[in-house]
């Protein structure tokens, strides 16, 4: 009786070991190592995880890298990458010129942006401006009449931008999936201010 005791103990711790020893595997395959992430040259907030020689990347911090629209559900995670371009003119729409690099001080100019591919629905799209440290000038938003256009293009009422800084002023172009999602970022267009020499 006292062997089949002592044996039955031996399984058990020798399984227990074996659990514990399985489980920290398990814990540090799914712990991975922690990589940075760097996308144009910036380094990605949160960074990745690197798990069994792959590495696991942040989706939703990715986005304006990406400049996708993302939606997670219960499938997993769907990626929309539609074609944007932004054209900036100046004039009146029936004589517009090219807008771009400027010198110092103030100008109106219009934001034309013309998308293809939009496999979702769009709610509505915003229209920004930023200065070189990354404050936001102005804003258009326009609420879409029509929410499952697979192609629209738009142009904005006229911005009117006072560039007091030298540096690179950005314009951004969102759209928002519904009413409850957030604006994504889905293209952006730069303008250098320069100094008059």
């Amino acid at each position: 009786m006292k062997i089949r005791n002592i044996a039955l103990c031996i399984l058990a711790l020798s399984l227990a070991g074996g659990a514990t020893a399985g489980a920290e595997d398990m814990i540090q395959t799914w712990k991975g190592k922690k990589v940075r992430v760097f996308a144009n040259g910036s380094e990605v907030e949160g960074g990745g995880l690197q798990i069994d020689g792959r590495t696991y990347l942040p989706v939703r911090a990715l986005s304006d890298t990406l400049q996708a629209l993302i939606k997670s559900d219960g499938d997993g995670v769907h990626i929309y990458k539609p074609n944007v371009h932004l054209l900036l003119f100046t004039g009146d729409k029936n004589a517009m010129k090219p807008f771009g690099n400027v010198f110092l001080g103030t100008y109106e100019f219009y934001v034309f942006a013309q998308v293809e591919n939009l496999k979702t629905r769009a709610h509505s799209i915003k229209t920004t401006v930023v200065d070189p440290s990354g404050a936001t000038l102005d804003t258009q938003v326009y609420k879409m009449t029509e929410e499952n256009r697979d192609m629209f293009w738009y142009t904005t009422s006229p911005f009117k931008i006072d560039f007091k800084t030298t540096g690179q002023y950005k314009v951004k172009f969102y759209i928002k999936r519904s009413e409850e999602n957030d604006f994504e970022l889905l293209s952006e267009k730069a303008i250098l201010a320069m100094k008059k020499e």
